[in-house]
């Protein structure tokens, strides 16, 4: 019966191709995408898996408690000291590896011409036993033993030697006045973990150069302990958590601030740490969830679909139905043999699906700088889950089909009288609501995400951002001279219109420090973040002030006893406005001052977060950290090779690099980019596919109708008017659908809404749009068999009855 079968399903195909190629490309689709969905969240949720002892490993990050109830800030770094103290006072805790970040050092080969910017990362000897990083040349045990010692990955190596085999041989940091041997050649690492590196140097490097922050306020160093194993992490969290009272419970009594210190399990780090100073740009839990939930729609509306085509065609089967039982065949038969049907379609959209994941998957993979793979023959859990969700679909798909066929009565089905139960009606139309639901929901939301970030992108700044030029200074030795050298050079280019110094421009993180208000030292503090600045820096920006004056070089006090504030700053400080905080006394690290001026507040950082107060004093002998060019001419690829001759004249041993201003400054927007374009391609795979359900569901109730359109244009029905009769109940269906998905769509939409600083609100006009939307589709999908149904000649549809 199963050769039977398969026979029957290949007629029924090739007699019926529009209906198998709608069944089959509908499901091809519906798997594809929720197979991509599922290798991206599978990838997501096993980040750091990699690593044979990840449930034994924690973070140690710090929450940072502000005086005065002014809040608190969580750290995913804690001090270069820290981790000894853990390991030391508590027997649970077996090991600490440390990595310290250090961003965009230059390193050259000696004797050559080979010199690049590479992020350096410090990290302990026995990083190798905690950590799964294995080399692929070179002692694990020893390589990071020793000061100046150092691992490089295959591709570094390649960089500066041209060859890999480069164990013994010497990288100059020049900056860092550093010579460093190679001792190791790092294995690639996975790009699912969070720790992504191509050049570690041993942690006892800072220790010989006396490099290494006693300071237990000094955060910048990610620490990782192992605990023994069946160790309870929230017993021992409660126990580490005021360890700086046990070191530094004066120096937190006298100063109002405090540290409390808690765990996050490796594995969770990914998705659900978001703190301040993260090792790398973390994912987001709420995403995950969201895809997952978008690939079971689709999957849900593939097998609507599927039970909607299949149910069209039903009335064309009832005879064969009815034949297989005057000869014999029991329902469980026919029910088998449906199923069968369903299943065999299910395994070559499979095979389908197969194809178009693999010429995706790349794409996939440089959209979302992941690295995943796809291989059920050398992945067996993948092969078996494949195997699982196909036979899945086949039996959910075809169950309704299957039940629906299986239960015609003969004496009508050869007779020709067949009709459809009411029953059977309903259900086909729930069908249709759900999918359409679904559909209305991804609508909304793709109309939300797409306003969020235009609203992002429009959002007033408070600064000029546009025709602007950043040149990195790296903070080298030397820099504040050379810098205000080149400074100088350039503004005499009529090109420019400004240049200015700081120790950041916009879009990049701002660091902390405390104020004082007043000189008294024994004053309270208030945390608040600083940028240093030179004297053209508010011309330059188009920075507005709200009171006082900015820098000015006729003010010989402004270097060392001037500072600026913004609103926020005005606020975190107490003074009733911007006018009653000019003159007033500040204390800033070693300086005594006076706020000379407030700015209004700016978007200085991310505008995903509220303004931040800030301080901002001169940068004095302070190097700085940029150098920003406002460019007025529209020819930018000369300005750029003027600018660089500039620089190598001034400095020859530098390497030149620049970015424009607005485009780093939207990069932090790349996330919310890439989660909309993700999310609007899935929407509307999810929209057609719900689309070929329906005109399934058109065609079977133009069939079923076919006799009362006869009727009613032999009565004097005109054409138009069988198209509303038949198009008027799928535009019920499509309104049900939006009054249930409307209120869905608005409450989940204002939850992811809620983590924006500056969002849009969910007004009407969204769901305007979307009810517009999904009624042209309804009627685009419904149309052409509507109208080809009441173009039929009456005397075809009559002549049977």
């Amino acid at each position: 019966m199963v050769k039977n079968y398969l026979k029957i399903a290949i007629r029924s195909l090739m007699k019926h191709k529009v209906y198998a190629f709608l069944n089959i490309f509908g499901l091809t689709i519906g798997i594809t995408c929720s197979l991509l969905i599922f290798l991206y969240v599978q990838d997501e949720v096993t980040y750091d898996s990699n690593h044979s002892q990840s449930e034994n490993i924690y973070r140690v990050s710090c929450e940072y408690f502000l005086p005065n109830d002014g809040g608190a800030e969580k750290w995913a770094v804690a001090s270069d000291v820290v981790a000894q103290f853990f390991v030391k006072d508590y027997p649970e805790i077996e090991a600490s590896v440390r990595f310290k970040k250090n961003q965009n050092v230059v390193v050259e080969r000696p004797n050559s011409n080979n010199r690049f910017y590479e992020n350096i990362v410090y990290a302990d000897s026995n990083v190798f036993e905690l950590f799964d990083f294995p080399l692929l040349a070179g002692d694990e045990n020893l390589a990071l033993q020793q000061p100046n010692t150092a691992v490089i990955s295959q591709e570094v190596a390649e960089k500066y030697f041209g060859k890999r085999d480069v164990i013994g041989e010497t990288l100059s940091l020049p900056d860092n006045n550093l010579q460093v041997q190679i001792t190791g050649i790092l294995a690639p690492i996975p790009s699912n973990t969070h720790l992504q590196f191509d050049f570690l140097v041993s942690f006892e490097t800072l220790r010989a150069a006396n490099r290494v922050n006693t300071s237990w306020w000094s955060f910048g160093t990610h620490t990782y302990l192992k605990v023994t194993p069946g160790t309870d992490p929230v017993e021992l969290e409660e126990k580490i958590k005021r360890i700086s009272a046990n070191y530094i419970l004066q120096q937190e009594t006298g100063s109002g601030y405090r540290q409390e210190y808690f765990l996050t399990a490796l594995g969770d780090i990914h998705l659900k740490s978001n703190y301040r100073s993260e090792f790398e740009a973390n994912g987001n839990e709420s995403y995950v969830y969201i895809f997952s939930s978008v690939g079971l729609f689709i999957l849900i509306i593939a097998c609507i679909n599927f039970m909607n085509l299949s149910t069209a065609r039903s009335v064309s089967r009832a005879k064969e139905v009815g034949l297989r039982k005057v000869v014999g065949a029991h329902r469980k038969h026919l029910i088998s043999q449906f199923l069968s049907e369903s299943i065999f379609m299910a395994f070559v959209a499979l095979l389908l699906s197969v194809g178009l994941i693999l010429l995706a998957l790349p794409i996939l993979n440089t959209f979302t700088d992941k690295g995943m793979t796809f291989n059920p023959i050398e992945n067996p859990a993948l092969g078996l889950t494949l195997f699982g969700i196909t036979f899945f679909v086949g039996i959910l798909s075809g169950s309704y089909p299957a039940l629906v066929l299986s239960s015609f009565k003969p004496t009508q089905t050869l007779k020709g009288s067949f009709k459809t139960s009411g029953k059977g009606t309903v259900l086909r139309k729930g069908l249709v609501i759900v999918q359409f639901l679904i559909s209305i929901g991804l609508i909304i939301s793709t109309l939300v995400v797409f306003s969020q970030l235009s609203h992002m992108r429009d959002l007033e700044l408070g600064f000029e951002k546009e025709r602007m030029i950043f040149i990195p200074t790296r903070f080298g030795a030397g820099t504040t001279e050379t810098f205000a050298v080149l400074k100088d050079k350039l503004e005499q280019f009529p090109e420019i219109n400004g240049a200015s110094l700081s120790s950041r421009v916009p879009g990049k993180e701002l660091g902390n420090n405390v104020v004082r208000l007043g000189w008294d030292q024994n004053a309270d503090w208030s945390d608040m973040r600083f940028l240093a600045v030179d004297y053209d820096f508010l011309k330059v920006y188009d920075l507005e002030l709200v009171a006082g004056r900015g820098f000015d070089e006729s003010f010989g006090t402004d270097v060392n006893e001037g500072f600026i504030l913004n609103e926020a700053g005005v606020n975190r400080l107490g003074f009733e406005s911007a006018e009653a905080a000019i003159g007033e006394q500040l204390g800033w690290q070693n300086k005594q001052g006076r706020v000379i001026g407030v700015l209004k507040d700016f978007y200085f950082m991310s505008v995903q977060n509220a303004v931040e107060p800030f301080i901002m004093p001169m940068s004095g002998t302070r190097a700085p950290g940029y150098l920003s060019v406002r460019v007025e001419s529209s020819n930018f690829r000369n300005v750029i090779n003027r600018i660089e001759s500039t620089f190598l004249e001034v400095m020859p041993n530098r390497i030149f690099e620049y970015s424009f201003l607005d485009e780093d400054f939207d990069r932090q927007y790349t996330a919310e980019e890439k989660f909309s374009s993700v999310f609007t391609f899935f929407a509307i795979i999810a929209i057609v596919i719900a689309c070929l359900g329906l005109y399934g569901l058109a065609a079977f109730t133009a069939q079923q109708k076919i006799k009362e359109i006869g009727i009613r244009k032999v009565l004097g029905a005109t054409e138009a008017g069988v198209v509303l009769l038949l198009s008027k109940d799928f535009i019920k269906l499509v309104l049900v659908s939006f009054i249930i998905a409307a209120p869905a769509a608005y409450f989940l939409m204002e939850s992811w809404l809620k983590d924006f600083a500056e969002r849009v609100r969910v007004g009407a006009s969204v769901f305007l749009i979307a009810a517009g939307i999904s009624i042209f589709i309804a009627v685009a999908t419904v149309s052409y068999q509507s109208v080809k149904a009441a173009l039929t000649n009456p005397i075809k549809a009559l002549r049977h009855e």
